[in-house]
């Protein structure tokens, strides 16, 4: 699949419920520096997990905007919190599947020293995009493709 497959696929879900996405988002799994994190603050977008800020459909279209469409969106996209949105906005991966990875994600935190919560990022953007990458990709090419 390619950016401008993914923009399309996703164009209209700005404001589709996503529980799952803000539960997750919401236990404190977020990036908390570099990427789409700095790039909302030179914008001068809210970062605020607890309000889930900024938004995954955000993320995504900047992301995307910043790309020649004709790219490919691949699996060096390894943000949780954004494939995990972008298999709940799709409904591509079932939704026991999801809660089952939610759970075992937030049973992982470990909570610091000031209150915050850290989780192995990598070890669970890894089982995130495992679970959810592939069937992306197939509901964006079915969309896109017909």
């Amino acid at each position: 699949m390619n950016i401008k497959q993914v923009k399309t696929a996703f164009s209209s879900k700005e404001n589709t419920p996503c529980p799952l996405t803000e539960k997750l988002v919401n236990a404190g799994y977020q990036q908390t520096s570099g990427g789409y994190i700095e790039r909302a603050k030179k914008e001068n977008i809210e970062v605020n997990f607890n309000k889930n800020l900024p938004s995954q459909y955000w993320h995504l279209m900047t992301y995307c905007n910043s790309r020649n469409e004709t790219c490919t969106f691949g699996k060096s996209i390894v943000c949780g919190e954004l494939i995990f949105w972008m298999a709940e906005v799709l409904e591509c991966v079932p939704t026991d599947e999801m809660e089952k990875l939610l759970i075992e994600i937030k049973n992982s935190r470990v909570t610091t020293d000031n209150g915050t919560f850290q989780y192995d990022r990598k070890k669970w953007n890894k089982a995130i995009q495992n679970l959810c990458f592939d069937k992306i990709a197939e509901k964006v090419l079915e969309i896109t493709e017909k």
